[in-house]
């Protein structure tokens, strides 16, 4: 989980450095498009990270620097569409990014279904295997034996 978070803020930092650079240099706010899907995207690797409750308190405090971090910059993107005049864009924007976390989260959830499943299908397997390989040779063992006392 140490590293997932590091790889996380290590996206942050480079989206919001390089949203600052193309803000700093051109007005044409539409390559700043791609760095708006890194900090979505980031915005929700940390969410789960996060409730998933596995952080260690160090992870934690990353985390909450990163979530801010992200929230300081989005508020920094508002404010260059809305002076470019741009807003109704921003907000366009700003859809296709919910849509886009919705939908992750979703692949997200789906991903740990998936892996639920196959655990649940394992212990079935298992306890099949178990009831195969163990408990019917007892059976046949002790039925065996008791005929073989009763004749």
């Amino acid at each position: 989980m140490i590293a997932e978070i590091s790889a996380i803020v290590a996206g942050v930092n480079a989206a919001t450095s390089a949203i600052k650079r193309v803000a700093e240099t051109t007005n044409d706010i539409s390559s700043i498009s791609g760095f708006l899907s890194s900090l979505g995207g980031a915005e929700v690797e940390l969410a789960r990270a996060q409730n998933e409750g596995k952080l260690s308190e160090a992870d934690a405090v990353k985390a909450a620097l990163a979530k801010k971090q992200i929230q300081e910059t989005m508020k920094e993107i508002k404010d260059l569409f809305t002076v470019s005049g741009n807003g109704q864009l921003y907000n366009e924007a700003m859809a296709a990014m919910a849509e886009a976390r919705k939908a992750k989260q979703l692949e997200l959830a789906r991903k740990a279904a998936a892996k639920r499943q196959f655990w649940k299908e394992v212990k079935q397997y298992a306890a099949i295997f178990s009831v195969v390989v163990i408990l019917l040779p007892m059976i046949l063992a002790l039925l065996i034996n008791f005929l073989l006392k009763n004749t």
